[in-house]
């Protein structure tokens, strides 16, 4: 598993001990929904976990070479709001700088309040609440005060969308190409596999398309298709700034 992968599933098991069976894990690749799930009776909102140096977020922008500007696709997963609208006219500017970025990326260097922002209100999207994090011992947090607890960068660079899910389509496919590999293996529910050798981030490929063993735990791993789209994104980075403050540790206390 991937050194995130783990926290996240520290920081739910923190949880639970601390204060009460309440929480859930559910995030890992997925996006599109938060890390954890706090649920007592009727009351339902979500955490995000973070490692103190991590990325935070992202959406993509393309060049339009033929106007100078960037373009916000309606494939992205997040909304176009004020906060892209500024940062697009921010690029806009500088226009060759930023569409010659590559796989190195661009700074961009204006106030981290609009980063902050876009952070916030994607989060809050999700009904995400709160935020944990790890600098001397855990820290939890009220989303409003992310901005306190992090230092935030923007880079905009070429990037490889990340993985997902075998479809139903192609896992026959898949099935016969592992055993192919002489890989000895138990099929597990949700498409997974039990294997006794070490298969962790080994690759293989069918027609087109590359695939990937992923360690979940011990001996059992998913199975991820890798994409093979290439797109420049606006990548968010943090870096932790401060411990935990009692205020905001009693916030939390208060919303259980």
């Amino acid at each position: 598993m991937e050194n995130w992968e783990i926290f996240e599933l520290d920081c739910t098991d923190y949880l639970n001990k601390e204060y009460g069976e309440n929480f859930t894990h559910l995030g890992f690749s997925d996006s599109t929904v938060s890390d954890i799930k706090y649920e007592n009776n009727s009351k339902i909102f979500y955490i995000e976990a973070k490692m103190p140096s991590a990325q935070s977020g992202q959406f993509v922008l393309l060049p339009d070479d033929e106007n100078k500007g960037f373009i916000f696709p309606p494939r992205n997963k997040t909304k176009q709001n004020e906060n892209t609208d500024f940062i697009i006219q921010f690029m806009n500017k500088d226009f060759e700088r930023y569409a010659n970025a590559g796989t190195t990326g661009e700074n961009i260097e204006i106030d981290q309040k609009i980063f902050n922002s876009w952070i916030v209100n994607t989060y809050k999207d999700k009904m995400v609440k709160f935020f944990i994090t790890k600098g001397d011992s855990y820290i939890i947090f009220p989303i409003e005060k992310y901005g306190e607890y992090f230092s935030i960068t923007a880079k905009y660079r070429i990037k490889k969308s990340g993985s997902s899910k075998v479809p139903k389509s192609s896992q026959k496919d898949v099935l016969e190409k592992i055993k192919s590999m002489s890989i000895k293996f138990k099929l597990l529910d949700d498409f997974e596999i039990e294997s006794s050798q070490d298969l962790n981030k080994i690759k293989f490929k069918i027609f087109d398309t590359d695939y990937m063993f992923s360690r979940k735990k011990d001996n059992v791993y998913r199975i991820r298709k890798l994409s093979n789209t290439r797109n420049a994104n606006v990548i968010f980075s943090i870096q932790l700034l401060k411990e935990q403050d009692s205020v905001d540790l009693k916030t939390f206390m208060n919303n259980l």
